[in-house]
């Protein structure tokens, strides 16, 4: 169900912008600061929107990496200690063989 409100949102999101960029067709100037531009209108807008996106991708893409490294420290981290700490625990049997 979470999916396929995220697909409607989507959806709506991108008729939003279409209808808002069909609207504003007329050329706009850009400075950069070192040069400027003029463009339509909808090519700022839909530039923008795929630039957004974009960037937000590549920060959820490392941020994702970043925790399953996390994760995979934790669980190497906990199975060290495990094993630590079986091979300290003795056996009654080793107990008994140090008592002799």
């Amino acid at each position: 169900m979470k999916r396929q409100w995220s697909m409607i949102g989507a959806i709506v999101l991108f008729l939003l912008v279409a209808i808002l960029s069909v609207l504003n067709v007329d050329r706009v100037p850009i400075n950069f600061g070192f040069a400027e531009v003029e463009l339509p209108l909808i090519v700022i807008i839909f530039g923008s929107v795929l630039l957004g996106a974009l960037i937000a991708t590549l920060l959820s893409t490392f941020k994702i990496y970043k925790d399953q490294r996390n994760q995979k420290q934790q669980k190497d981290s906990k199975r060290k200690t495990r094993s630590k700490s079986s091979e300290k625990e003795e056996t009654p049997i080793q107990k008994n063989d140090k008592l002799k």
